[in-house]
């Protein structure tokens, strides 16, 4: 994960494996202000990168501002489908 502005390009695989260690590195970017998840990178995703986004959102929220995705892999956008909460993602 690389973080630039306000902004985090998250890379490789985001998996169960993975999710947890991306959170905690999350964790304070959020808190200073990170409002943008960049996924353009990501080259393969389950579904713990579904948590990892709603637990980003969540934090972004209790602080008071609203979270971005961007560059979705189709594989993530299909999983939200599979679990109904693909609108629940942030455009």
């Amino acid at each position: 994960m690389e973080c630039e502005g306000n902004c985090c390009r998250i890379s490789g695989a985001v998996t169960v494996d993975s999710a947890g260690g991306l959170l905690r590195a999350l964790q304070p970017r959020l808190e200073q202000g990170v409002d943008t998840l960049d996924f353009s990178a990501v080259d393969s995703a389950d579904s713990a990168a579904l948590a990892l986004v709603f637990s980003a959102m969540r934090q972004a929220r209790q602080a008071g501002r609203a979270l971005t995705c961007t560059g979705l892999p189709a594989s993530f956008t299909t999983l939200a489908e599979l679990y109904g909460v693909s609108e629940l993602l942030p455009a």
